[in-house]
């Protein structure tokens, strides 16, 4: 089951004063209880932190009706359910008695996140009550995923809604399964105490059996030389299955969730020190990290991190959003009160698949509430091209590794992308990879197309009415970019909004070069008369001979050149360079080079024609 909802709001002061004490309600309890996560939670982007509070208080109050020991297990049971069902009738309605179930709501509604992943992990914690125990480490781990993976997919996808385009479905990712097998068998290993306490043995019955362990023998609290050598093995394969994950999720993560994974291996690593250490203390209480040792492990982590979503996220998620919206959930306007919660994700939008909101949403708003200006339908260019230059120099310019430049200009071109709707352009084109960039190093380029890739399966051009074509070859592309650019030119083939061409693996001379094999290759079988070719006809043999001719070609950061981009169709292109590079570039500047080409006089070699204004000087 996978929905979306869709809402538009205006919280009065009261509501708004509600919303904030079930944040708050929310924080208490995860600070309280898992006081490694909370710090965790601390490194997020600040206007994310308040939801992640939300999805983990749902999830701990779930498993507190499950493992608690009031009643019978029928009871319990049946306690889950009605929870569960006034969840589902609160997200429904909007709102909430119970402060968790409030948070999340909004949570949920703001940020667009997958309900029907989220109410799955809420079942699977259903399924342990009265559940004996597992056989297997496979029937541990399908226990595990179940109640886990949704919730940093939900994670990442309020991180793509904020503007940084990151993997949403993680699971998809080598290595992340393992990550969270480390996670849970950590979290399995610090709760040992409480599951004994409730009579419960959650790891694997062939694991016992390897060392001889009953669950009897754990559950009488006896600290044999076989329950030490349980301990110390389930500490080292936790250890060992983050440090593998971490190992090979690193290189497919921006640098912000990287500073985030790097420090959850690290606390949860020094958490499993712990436990080791804590001898037969581990069965009788929960065992935490040394302050000095978490401060160590958090202290550079913070600085890093608030660095990096200063630099990577768009000013409307930063840490200057005012207090009340950060809590709420919510980003101010421009005249402070709260905007509407962004609009959730089309219907079942996750990797793999291709549907599409129909009808489809309206452009989304600039953050800071501007305007575009008012272009006539006749005087806007009809095709706009775009180089977009500069993204590995700024961020080198920052410090930051070049790949970090690249998920910058991602955020930069959806926002231009929502700029194109809002005036109404017809086809917008933009060189993402050229056949030249192949020179680059192996890295880059590797992680550049990990970028494309999360960009295109977040969605968001699948929510508005946007026909996505992809120009340039296959050859050399990494299959799934290939998959993902002709899935998405196939479920949006029948939109009539705007045609946006992305150039992947494009070359201009090459394009030429194609088209003049072809024609001879029908010269050749007697298809056309070589004396008789024309433009007409040279134009029709292209690759792309769909695409229309460029009015407009515009390139950033200060290169006056076209590249081998477009060279047949933007041969009568006005040619429109600015210096910013293209990640600190927005719609506005789109704007502007469209006004600016509305001020230009298209002759294309006639003689210009005095108007009335002309006559009139």
């Amino acid at each position: 089951m996978r929905r979306s909802i869709t809402r538009s709001v205006t919280r009065s002061g009261r509501e708004r004063s509600a919303l904030d004490a079930a944040y708050e309600e929310c924080r208490r309890l995860v600070r309280s209880t898992r006081p490694t996560e909370y710090a965790l939670m601390q490194l997020m982007p600040p206007a994310v932190r308040p939801a992640c509070w939300a999805l983990y208080a749902a999830l701990a109050a779930a498993d507190d009706l499950v493992d608690s020991t009031e009643g019978t297990p029928q009871e319990r049971a049946r306690r889950l359910e009605q929870w569960r069902a006034a969840l589902e009738s609160d997200l429904s309605s909007g709102t909430s008695d119970d402060p968790v179930r409030r948070a999340l709501t909004d949570a949920v509604w703001h940020w667009g996140l997958d309900l029907g992943d989220l109410l799955a992990s809420l079942d699977a914690v259903g399924r342990d009550e009265g559940r004996e125990g597992v056989a297997t480490w496979q029937e541990w781990r399908e226990r595990a995923h179940a109640q886990n993976v949704s919730w940093p997919e939900q994670l990442m996808r309020m991180l793509v809604r904020s503007g940084l385009p990151v993997p949403v479905r993680l699971r998809d990712l080598p290595g992340f399964t393992r990550f969270v097998d480390g996670l849970f068998l950590t979290d399995m290993l610090r709760d040992l105490p409480e599951d004994l306490d409730a009579g419960q043995v959650w790891f694997p019955a062939e694991v016992l059996d390897r060392f001889h362990v009953t669950p009897a023998e754990l559950l009488s609290r006896e600290w044999t030389p076989a329950v030490r050598g349980l301990v110390a093995h389930l500490a080292g394969q936790a250890r060992e299955w983050l440090e593998n994950s971490r190992r090979a999720l690193r290189n497919t993560l921006p640098l912000g969730p990287a500073i985030v994974l790097d420090s959850a291996v690290e606390l949860f690593g020094a958490e499993l020190d712990a436990i080791v250490r804590a001898g037969s203390a581990v069965l009788h209480r929960p065992v935490r990290v040394p302050r000095h040792v978490e401060w160590r492990i958090l202290g550079p982590a913070r600085a890093r991190a608030a660095v990096v979503w200063r630099l990577t996220l768009p000013p409307g998620d930063s840490p200057e959003r005012t207090a009340a919206g950060a809590r709420a959930g919510t980003t101010p306007s421009a005249d402070g009160a709260p905007d509407a919660p962004a609009p959730a994700l089309a219907d079942g939008t996750v990797p793999g698949t291709t549907r599409i909101a129909e009808p489809p949403l309206p452009p989304r708003p600039h953050r800071d509430g501007v305007r575009p200006p008012a272009i006539p339908e006749a005087h806007l260019p009809r095709h706009v091209a775009i180089v977009m230059d500069g993204n590995g120099r700024w961020a080198t310019g920052l410090g930051l590794p070049r790949d970090e430049g690249h998920r910058a200009g991602a955020v930069a071109l959806r926002d231009v992308v929502q700029g194109a709707l809002e005036i109404g352009l017809a086809h917008l084109t933009v060189y993402a990879f050229s056949t030249e960039n192949w020179k680059r190093s192996p890295d880059e380029v590797s992680k550049l197309f990990a970028i494309m890739r999360a960009e295109l399966l977040d969605g968001e051009l699948l929510d508005h009415d946007v026909r996505l074509r992809w120009v340039g070859s296959p050859d050399g592309l990494p299959e799934d970019v290939v998959e993902v650019l002709r899935a998405q030119e196939h479920a949006t083939r029948h939109r009539t909004g705007l045609t946006f061409n992305v150039c992947v693996n494009y070359g201009g001379r090459a394009e030429l070069a194609r088209a003049g094999a072809a024609l001879a290759r029908a010269a050749v079988a007697g298809e056309v008369d070589p004396a008789r070719v024309s433009e007409q006809l040279f134009a029709a043999h292209l690759p792309h001979h769909a695409l229309p001719d460029v009015d407009l070609l515009w390139r950033t950061s200060g290169e006056i050149r076209t590249s081998n981009f477009l060279p047949w169709h933007a041969h009568y292109a006005e040619l429109h360079f600015t210096d910013d590079p293209w990640p600190e570039v927005d719609r506005r500047d789109l704007w502007e080079a469209v006004v600016a080409y509305t001020h230009r006089k298209r002759r294309k070699g006639a003689a210009s024609v005095p108007t009335s204004a002309d006559r009139a000087e």
